[in-house]
């Protein structure tokens, strides 16, 4: 299985735990982490401000393990000797993000490995304001041939050569500036911001600039990045690296359709930047994952993720930070987009989500700009998210392409029977998470089954959604009116003509939590 992001604090960026801790050591905050209703982007002849520079050491040692991520992912022992897989990939692009951001933070030496690591391949194409260029050898792709004349036009310009590993034909450069321009095309006319321009410092333009070099051999897919100085929630700009052939990829999906999801995943992050380069991790990934789906929707490569989110592990926080969860939660916005289906102009792209990203520009906070995207549309989160979870019961039911997703998964399965007629039992609820327990019916003759629920206070975030699937009938869900204490007892039909009832617990709070539940058999 692939390495994945090991970063040891989940839940947070870089830049938004640095500053709590800074707090709790008396340490002034960094000016970057104040939320700007139009952030600017940052000034690439500028170096920011760095604490490292009073001799701070949790910024110091912060930077230096997102220096370390990086150099792991991309060590010789990352290198595939299967076909890449593409987590690895957009790992890369959060750990080159992590380091750009905290990349004033290091020790001078290695802000030079650092700017190194996120150098363009070009060795003619120099970072914003000057700086190092990359270095043939160093993990990433440096070219060692002369770059041809970039093939440009609606805005991207990509960049190859004609020689070495990183060789690239005409003809693939051709189908590379197409499937931009396809995918930056369907982002700006759905109303995303454009990618922040470099100034024509970075690739000679001030044109988007891709470049296309040999990364399967390096077990990845494609990564966008920064090679400009950026501090705190800003706008910067990015470019993106793709493979010159993606040949070493397998048969399945096939080449170009390996290009095409990998460039609408990648380019999103891109538009992201225009945002908030330092927005939550999560949020930067489940909504790339979405947006690949939303352009190429027949492809189909985000349903392998589903195992590491909602569907596969819905006892797990929603915006946990590890392995395949930040992909796997791309089916929520899946969610919402197909309960809130406007769609934004020629772009054919649900609204939802553009809006919760234009409410997330500035200082990172997801879960504030999901709440007012779903406010303006006069619901909110507690709601939405309690439902999903019970939605993902029956994603065949629940979503149009849902008979191809897996079943979330139950917590506790209980067969209620004439002799065993009552259960109990306490769990864990953690934040934006769920657990679902199914009452089988054995039980014969008509019976009603009594059911008591202890979750969040409605304030905090509890829901609860119960479930029930009569014999020749399709399942029925009704939302549970828990009391300002989280707490509710309820009775349901069970007997003979029920297969079974499902009770879904969900957790929409900023906390995680204690739930219980219990049933008994009534006549």
């Amino acid at each position: 299985m692939p390495r994945r992001s090991h970063f040891p604090f989940p839940g947070l960026p870089l830049r938004t735990l640095l500053g709590a801790l800074l707090a709790a050591l008396l340490i002034v905050p960094l000016s970057g982490g104040v939320a700007q209703a139009d952030p600017a982007p940052a000034d690439p002849a500028a170096p920011a401000t760095s604490v490292a520079d009073a001799g701070d050491p949790v910024a110091q040692e912060l930077a230096e393990q997102a220096l370390e991520k990086v150099q792991e992912l991309i060590e010789p022992a990352a290198t595939a000797t299967t076909p890449p897989t593409a987590p690895e990939s957009a790992d890369l692009t959060m750990a080159l993000r992590d380091l750009a951001v905290t990349r004033e933070d290091l020790p001078p030496g290695l802000q030079d490995d650092a700017a190194r690591l996120l150098a363009r391949p070009s060795v003619s194409a120099r970072p914003p304001g000057g700086g190092i260029e990359c270095t043939p050898g160093s993990g990433l792709p440096c070219y060692t041939a002369p770059e041809a004349a970039p093939v440009c036009g609606g805005g991207i310009c990509v960049h190859y050569v004609t020689s070495s590993a990183d060789v690239a034909t005409p003809a693939y450069v051709n189908a590379v500036l197409s499937v931009m321009n396809n995918v930056a095309g369907r982002y700006a006319a759905a109303g995303y911001r454009a990618p922040v321009g470099d100034g024509a410092t970075g690739g000679g333009t001030n044109l988007f600039d891709v470049y296309l070099a040999d990364l399967g051999s390096r077990g990845l897919y494609g990564y966008c990045t920064t090679d400009q100085r950026v501090s705190g929630h800003v706008t910067a700009a990015a470019y993106c690296v793709l493979d010159n052939n993606y040949a070493e990829y397998g048969a399945v999906p096939g080449p170009l359709a390996n290009l095409q999801v990998t460039a609408a995943h990648e380019y999103f992050h891109a538009v992201q930047f225009a945002y908030d380069v330092n927005e939550e991790t999560w949020l930067l990934e489940a909504t790339a994952t979405w947006a690949e789906d939303e352009i190429y929707n027949d492809i189909n490569d985000n349903r392998q993720y589903l195992k590491g989110g909602p569907l596969g592990q819905p006892a797990q926080s929603m915006d946990y930070q590890r392995g395949l969860a930040p992909y796997g939660a791309w089916i929520f916005f899946k969610y919402l987009s197909e309960r809130f289906p406007t769609v934004n102009g020629p772009g054919g792209m649900p609204v939802i989500v553009h809006d919760i990203w234009e409410l997330a520009a500035g200082a990172p906070n997801a879960r504030q700009a999901i709440s007012a995207a779903l406010a303006a549309r006069g619901t909110d989160l507690r709601t939405q998210f309690g439902r999903f979870a019970a939605a993902n019961r029956q994603p065949a039911l629940n979503y149009v392409e849902g008979a191809a997703y897996m079943r979330a998964r139950l917590w506790r399965g209980v067969k209620l029977t004439n002799s065993r007629r009552s259960f109990s039992d306490r769990t864990s609820l953690n934040h934006l998470a769920s657990r679902t327990i199914r009452f089988k019916s054995k039980v014969s003759g008509k019976a009603r089954v009594r059911i008591h629920v202890d979750v969040p206070k409605r304030k905090k975030g509890g829901y609860v959604m119960v479930t029930i699937k009569k014999k020749g009938k399709a399942p029925v869900a009704k939302m549970v009116k828990i009391n300002r204490k989280g707490n509710k007892t309820k009775a349901f039909a069970f007997g003979k003509k029920v297969k079974w009832v499902e009770v879904t617990l969900a957790n929409a709070g900023k906390k995680d939590a204690k739930a219980s539940v219990s049933a008994r058999v009534v006549r």
